[in-house]
């Protein structure tokens, strides 16, 4: 019964996750990914990864991931510096990084975790 209930909760996050990449579209982020990370540590489960255009955008996308991902049940741990180039925000199993593209090229967290399961958002047609 617990492993069905850890599946169920697995699944949810996924998908809240899946959720977040989609709304970071929406709000122009450039190149959300999604990282599964629970089959290459024992202590983080997911990563989203996003870029901001601008300082000022970032700090929007993350006011706008916090609000969905707490509408959606996420508990959010911590204070996330809102004027910085990298905002981190904690919701637990999931954790947010917002970037500008100087910071994000610098600190290359998908290379870091490259063993990691990774999610985009598909294509779309034109």
């Amino acid at each position: 019964m617990t492993e069905k209930k850890n599946e169920k909760k697995d699944n949810y996050m996924l998908d809240i996750g899946k959720k977040c990449l989609e709304l970071l579209d929406e709000k122009k982020a450039e190149s959300p990914i999604l990282m599964d990370l629970r089959q290459v540590n024992t202590y983080l489960d997911y990563f989203i990864i996003a870029t901001g255009n601008s300082k000022i955008h970032c700090r929007t996308l993350a006011k706008e991931l916090e609000r969905f991902a707490i509408t959606n049940g996420l508990k959010m741990y911590g204070n996330p510096d809102y004027n910085s180039e990298w905002i981190i925000i904690d919701f637990g199993e999931i954790i947010a990084h917002i970037f500008t593209d100087d910071m994000r090229s610098y600190y290359q967290l998908e290379k870091l975790w490259a063993d990691a399961k990774k999610y985009f958002l598909e294509e779309k047609g034109e």
